[in-house]
């Protein structure tokens, strides 16, 4: 005779629903209300961050349309480097926009929002270098400019970093509740008795 449990998968499917509502809602198995982190933003500040980031990384395209690191190397002696530079800033730019516009749709992803910061600070590093070779070899403007928008940038970019590093910690909870409910879980599917089919 085969052996099958009737009540297990029931009991499994209504703690895998319940566990997926606790994820939801971040309650604990008692009904105690878990805290937000404190300092983490919501998602309408978090999109207000990413707004004004994005406006100021579009600023960056018009600054790199007026260098001209091609001419820096042919008649200033620069290091063609700076070609190669000018060429991934443009492409960085258009991964940073592509990836806070997705990340606007998705605010509690933690995955998109680290991927958003890194490409972030990969497009300051080459930023700055550029900076510094358009203000030995070109316009003082478009360096103060330059200057300016990844001061401002810096500010910005620390304030999503905070809101990261509270996302990893509520992230982290989470997991915990979710971890413990699946144990819980467990223990009751485990301790049910196996009946018999007639």
């Amino acid at each position: 005779m085969r052996r099958t449990s009737l009540r297990g998968p029931g009991v499994f499917f209504v703690c895998s629903f319940a566990l997926a509502i606790q994820a939801q809602q971040t309650t604990a198995p008692r009904g105690q209300v878990v805290p937000k982190p404190a300092g983490l933003e919501s998602a309408w500040t978090l999109r207000t961050i990413l707004d004004e980031l994005l406006k100021d990384n579009e600023k960056l395209e018009p600054l790199l349309a007026q260098m001209n690191p091609q001419e820096w190397v042919s008649r200033k002696g620069a290091s063609d480097v700076y070609i190669q530079q000018w060429q991934i800033a443009h492409t960085q730019l258009n991964d940073v926009l592509a990836a806070s516009k997705l990340l606007a749709q998705k605010t509690e992803s933690l995955p998109l929002a680290l991927d958003d910061y890194f490409r972030l600070e990969a497009l300051e590093v080459t930023s700055r270098s550029l900076q510094e070779a358009v203000a030995r070899y070109g316009d003082r403007f478009t360096a103060d400019q330059l200057n300016g928008l990844i001061a401002r940038n810096f500010s910005r970019r620390e304030r999503f970093r905070d809101y990261i590093r509270d996302l990893a910690a509520s992230s982290e909870v989470n997991f915990k509740l979710a971890d413990e409910e699946a144990q819980r879980c467990r223990g009751i599917i485990s301790k049910e008795p196996v009946k018999h089919a007639k």
